[in-house]
């Protein structure tokens, strides 16, 4: 029968009690699961008829075989103390929390070596004994069971079991001694290796390979290696690191880029910073430095050249903030950050207010790099003589749905790769320039000022405008050249308009 009765749950307790396992451990064992007898042992083990009232044989004076002092009061109330001064020190201002346990690796075989104990000391069936391996209540669980009503008073902080806290506390403990219980396992693991001739590394003995030894290892090899008298721990654990992070926070807008002196994100070539800042920069750091972020990630839909400016509505972007301190960000605070952004640069400014994303904004965002359309004016410039005439720019107004191939420009074949792109021209509009037009942008003599015209195109997301222009060597087909007949190039550019809801 594969079931534990009443009296062997006694009998297997007694006999963990014996062995100098913690109270915690051994009503794990015996497989209880409710939250008090971890927050209260002593009063459950009581009222259960496990112990009786003042018994002093569990003591927190020594480590515990099993847990090497991991559910002991004595050995967590440091750990509590450190967790608490690590979050204080980092301050991160969300309410709840949600907590992460890394246990020492020779946990998982001392209680393999007590099961096979329990069989070879305890009349007790192999089905009984594999019922009772099932009802093993994991350490992790039951470390968090009992400290986590510790930290919410100490920090001040609550977990929210049916919402996942985006504030994660990692917990890493270690036991300095752990690797020498292993080195008859050790010896063993490396002979099998060298038997069936794999190569392995020596100096190395992950979990994962310990728990696949395990696996592969009888009750009778672990009592042929081990006396439960030998892995008794002559030391407690404790808290190697703690590493608090809290899960991404995304916000985002729309920015209009009024320099053509400003790459999107900072440039370097060969460990040289080619401009002195970028959009990224005046957009993101201030954001970051306000909610105290680690670190960011600049997303946006597409992108424009260095020289190219993007105007009106402007374009959607994003800023994934990694590991916010600041997580309770207010539409005010949004609203102070855009204003300040605005004040301290005329290079970029957020043209639609910043605002708190959530998923499925990031996957418009995502989505619209391919499915959006794009609003473009060039001035160009016809290169043809003079005595050629003027071509017909006005024909231009007429070409609907262009479908043109392009391969990749010569300008970024360093950083793409080699492939023709189909792209859709949707319309176009050309007039020859004005002359006030020129001014601004140009000092061009009289008699050739006629020869440029502004070009308003609407694109499919993707199509490399400039080229489309000035056919970049053949490499676009058909190209602007093609049309009319002549050749001729791009003088300025702007992107005036991305077809996308956002945010």
């Amino acid at each position: 029968m594969n079931t534990i009765s009443t009296e062997q749950e006694r009998i297997i307790f007694n006999f963990l009690k014996s062995r100098s396992c913690c109270l915690r451990c051994c009503l794990r064992f015996i497989g209880c699961r409710v939250p008090s007898c971890y927050i209260k042992p002593f009063e459950f083990a009581t009222r259960m008829g496990y112990i009786e009232t003042g018994d002093n044989s569990f003591s927190d004076e020594a480590p515990c075989v099993m847990c090497l002092g991991i559910l002991q009061d004595k050995a967590q109330e440091s750990v509590v103390a450190k967790i608490t001064d690590k979050v204080k020190q980092k301050d991160f201002d969300c309410t709840t929390f949600t907590c992460a346990l890394t246990v020492p690796i020779s946990v998982k075989l001392r209680e393999y070596i007590i099961y096979a104990y329990i069989s070879k000391e305890i009349n007790i069936s192999e089905s009984a004994v594999s019922s009772l391996r099932g009802k093993l209540h994991n350490i992790k669980d039951t470390w968090k069971l009992f400290i986590t009503p510790q930290l919410e008073q100490t920090m001040g902080k609550r977990t929210d079991l049916s919402t996942p806290s985006p504030f994660l506390i990692e917990t890493f403990l270690v036991y300095d001694d752990d690797e020498i219980i292993f080195e008859k396992l050790i010896k063993k693991y490396k002979d099998d290796k060298n038997k069936r001739k794999r190569k392995h590394n020596a100096n190395t003995f992950s979990r994962k390979s310990l728990e696949t030894l395990l696996t592969e290892t009888t009750d009778d090899q672990l009592l042929q290696h081990f006396t439960i008298s030998q892995i008794a721990p002559e030391k407690f654990v404790r808290a190697d690191n703690v590493l608090c992070s809290h899960s991404s926070i995304f916000v985002g807008g729309r920015y209009n880029k009024l320099s053509r002196e400003l790459s999107q994100t900072p440039w370097f070539v060969n460990g040289e910073k080619k401009v002195e800042t970028s959009v990224q920069d005046l957009l993101c750091n201030p954001v970051a430095e306000a909610v105290k972020a680690e670190s960011i990630r600049f997303l946006a839909a597409g992108r424009e050249d260095v020289d190219v400016r993007n105007l009106h509505n402007g374009r959607p972007f994003a800023v994934e903030l990694l590991n916010p301190r600041m997580t309770n960000i207010t539409s005010e605070l949004l609203a102070h950050l855009a204003a300040n952004i605005n004040r301290s640069t005329k290079q970029v400014q957020v043209t639609s207010g910043l605002k708190v994303l959530s998923r499925l904004d990031l996957y418009r965002l995502k989505e619209g790099e391919d499915v959006k359309t794009k609003f473009y004016r060039a001035l160009c410039v016809c290169r043809g003589e003079p005595g050629d005439g003027l071509p017909q720019v006005e024909n231009l107004n007429k070409l609907k749905n262009i479908e043109i191939v392009q391969k990749t420009p010569v300008r970024v074949l360093h950083r793409r790769p080699w492939i023709p792109r189909t792209r859709i021209v949707y319309e176009m509009r050309a007039r020859w320039a004005k002359p006030e037009e020129l001014t601004k942008l140009l000092r061009t003599a009289a008699e050739s000022a006629d020869r440029f015209f502004v070009l308003d195109v609407k694109t499919q997301a993707g199509t490399y405008v400039k080229e489309f222009v000035h056919g970049d060597f053949g490499r676009t087909k058909p190209s602007l050249c093609d049309f009319l007949n002549t050749e001729v190039d791009i003088v300025a550019l702007d992107v005036t308009g991305i077809n996308l809801n956002w945010p």
